[in-house]
């Protein structure tokens, strides 16, 4: 019984020890470009800052495709 308390309980430990870097969500703050740079300089992992740089180019090109502009058809001659 002192075994599995044990063993539970290093797993437990170990568990907890291994925290994932937590990377931030991608919005228009965080990818503003300075906020940007602060993020990636934070991040330890090359795979996490490669995500975070597609997810907000990707949020960029979201942004941009979701801003339009009214033009008006030219007048008609009849």
């Amino acid at each position: 019984m002192k075994r599995i308390f044990f063993t539970t309980a290093a797993a437990v430990l170990l568990l907890a020890g291994c925290e994932q870097e937590r990377m931030p969500e991608p919005n228009a703050a965080t990818c503003a470009p300075d906020a940007f740079q602060a993020a990636l300089n934070e991040m330890r992992s090359e795979a996490n800052r490669e995500a975070f740089t597609e997810e907000c180019r990707a949020f960029q090109k979201a942004k941009q495709m979701r801003q339009w502009e009214f033009k008006p058809s030219p007048k008609d001659d009849y």
